[in-house]
This record gives structure tokens, sequence and C-alpha cells, in this order.
């Protein structure tokens, strides 16, 4: 019996010899970053959590600080399309986080919201500004969108990486959390040796790749984006996807519509500031898409609801519809998400970092489409 304990000791001994040095080892490797500073969660790839909604998930604390604030949310075109530096670099008065997600639909936009909300207090939310990109792909069914074998049907990137660690517990009514969000950091610091082995396995398999096909992703560079030019072929099969995927025939999701106008209320009730960007897509895939005159309908109505409001603003850049500015049917090349940076960048000056006199006009548009600009209930000012 002795000889059984002191075997099963030494085992305990080996195990947790092991926790620690793995623990270490991952601080040597992949320092944490400040705390307190903005944070490009798009750049997840370089990091020990791998993946945009596991980085969002785990590294959402460093939004809890009573600093001004410019948080992004969105889908892929989002994420893509605002370079979080070039942002950044021209705004001195508030940290810039880009928290997009691709595929994320309109649910899954709030619950990164949720989410970051979690770890701030009422103070800190009050220093946000929530940057919102939509577009009509953004407005399907989670249980349409979110319907893959490996997943119980409904269930968002979010939820995943709630389940994953067992930070939440799945249950008929959702979500319950298991660690409570304020110790969110003590959580991420238990898992950090998982993470690392996880991080190596993955980096083992990426080198595999390059052995195999002579390269580790079969995500596109940059460079790859910019010399992109889609065939007629390429656009049919694009709208051919987005038929399927969107899970109806002519028109986005009223259901999807009620969430978003929920969220845009809930943030402004709380103090905190809105900009509802319109995000452009190619002039062929807009003037092709089925979808696109109900989401201008859904755009219409959230305008003249929430134009009047001090803490909302609206974006469009709906001039920036060029075919060969775009590597597919949604996503920005580099030249071109440089211009929605910029231009995103000014117009948060304009709101976030300059006073304004309380009565001044808070929708922006650069240029509005015919919808809305033709509404005398919908407010516009010229754009930057």
């Amino acid at each position: 019996m002795k000889y059984i304990l002191r075997q099963s000791a030494l085992t305990l001994l080996s195990f947790a010899f092991l926790y620690v040095l793995l623990a270490g080892a991952s601080f040597l490797v992949f320092p944490d970053p400040s705390s307190a500073g903005p944070r490009d969660f798009q750049a997840a790839e370089r990091t020990l959590y791998m993946t945009v909604p596991k980085y969002v998930f785990l590294g959402r604390s460093v939004l809890a600080n009573p600093d001004r604030k410019i948080i992004l949310v969105g889908a892929s075109n989002t994420g893509v399309g605002f370079r979080q530096k070039l942002v950044q670099s021209k705004l001195g008065c508030a940290k810039v986080s880009n928290l997009a997600m691709g595929g994320a639909n309109i649910s899954e936009v709030k619950q990164v919201i949720n989410l970051v909300h979690e770890v701030q207090t009422d103070r800190e939310r009050q220093q946000n500004t929530f940057v919102i990109g939509i577009w009509f792909g953004m407005f399907m069914d989670s249980d349409v969108h979110f319907s893959d074998g490996d997943r119980h049907r409904g269930e968002t990137d979010v939820d995943i990486e709630r389940y994953r660690y067992g930070f939440y517990r799945r249950t008929s009514d959702g979500p319950v959390a298991v660690l409570p969000p304020q110790w969110l950091d003590a959580g991420v610091m238990a898992i950090r040796p998982f993470l690392l082995i996880e991080k190596v396995a993955r980096e083992a398999r990426a080198g595999v790749n390059l052995l195999l096909t002579g390269r580790t992703s079969a995500q596109r560079t940059d460079d790859e984006r910019e010399s992109v030019v889609m065939s007629d072929a390429d656009k049919q099969k694009a709208l051919a996807y987005w038929k399927e995927s969107m899970g109806r025939t002519s028109d986005i999701s009223p259901a999807q519509v009620d969430i978003l106008k929920q969220t845009v209320q809930a943030l402004l009730s709380s103090g905190e500031n809105v900009v509802l960007v319109d995000l452009p897509i190619p002039a062929w895939h807009r003037d092709a898409s089925p979808y696109e005159p109900s989401y201008r309908l859904a755009l219409k109505d959230l305008l003249r609801e929430f134009g009047d409001h001090p803490n909302f603003l609206s974006l469009s850049m709906d001039d920036l519809d060029n075919d060969l500015d775009y590597s597919d049917e949604v996503h920005a090349k580099r030249h071109l998400a440089d211009v929605w940076s910029i231009r995103l960048a000014n117009t948060l000056d304009s709101f976030v970092c300059r006073q304004k006199p309380d009565n001044a006009p808070r929708v922006t548009t650069l240029r509005s489409s015919e919808l809305i600009a033709n509404d005398p209930q919908v407010k516009t000012v010229p754009g930057n």
C-alpha cells in the first residue's frame, strides 16, 4: 500500500511539474501583451489563442478598463476591411479593438457585445463606442446558419468557445456560467498549458501542409487577394452560395433585424455610443442579389428609429463598390481596406474625439442610397 501511495504521489508531482513547466513556457513563447491597451483580435493566429472566437472569448478582459474605447464588431468583412492599427494611428483619444468574427450573424454580434459587457463595470461601459459593421449576409437565422454536423444546431462559434474549456455548461435554457466573469483571467491562466499544446499541434499541422502543398493555410494572403479577379462563373457560384446560406429566397431574416434593433437600443440606453456602418460590397453582387432590397428597407427603418439619438451615428460607404476592389463577393482588397479604415477613423474622430453641440446631427452618410436620401424623416450630413 505504501508503495502504491508513493508512486501515486510521484505521479501527481510529475504532472504538477509538467503543468508548471508548460505554463511557464507559454509565457516565454507567447507573453501577454499590455492588459489595458488596444487589441487586434484579427491577429489571433499569431497568438496562443489561434482563432478569433477563442481570442475574443478568452482575451476580452483587456476591455475592462476606464479608458475611452472603440470596439469594432461584425463579420469577416469588418475584420478584413477595417485595419485596427491604421484606425488606431488616426485616433489619439480612444483605444481601438477589432472583435469582428468570420461568419457572424447579428445574433453572434450581440453575443460578442454581451461578452464585453460581462467583464466591464457600468462606468466602463459608458466609455464604449461600438462600431457595428453590417450587410445583408449577416441577417440569417442561427438555426439555418449554424447547422454543421459538429455542433448543436443554432450554436454559434462563441457558444463553442464557452463550452470548450468548461467555463460554461450547456442547459436547456442556454449557456450557464460555471466560472464567474470576474475570474476569467484566472481561468485563462489555468488552461495556458493546454492552449500551448494545442498551438504546438496546430503549428505541426501547418508544417506538414507546407511540405505537402507549399503553403501553411488555405487562406489567401493580402498579395494574393490583390491580384484576384472574379470570373462570371465565380460570381454565379457566389450567388448560389448565398441563396443556399441565407435559408430564404428573397429577403433577410426579420428576427435578425429585430435583434439588431434591440441591441442598438440597449447600447444607447446604457449610455454607450453606436456607429452603424453599412458595409459596401461589389456592385455586381449588390445589383444581382435578391436580398439587397429588403436589407435597404430594414436599414431605412433603423435610421428612422435611431437617427436622432445623440449617441448614434450611421456611416455609409456605398460609393466604394468597384468590382475590381474586392477579392470576392464581400471582402475588400488591402488597398480598399486602407480607404475604409481612414474613412472610419475620420468619422470617429468627429464623433468621438471632438466636442460637438448637443443639437448637432449624428447621422453621417457618404453617399446614401436613394431609399434613405429621399426620406425626409432621416437626417444626413456629408461624410468625410
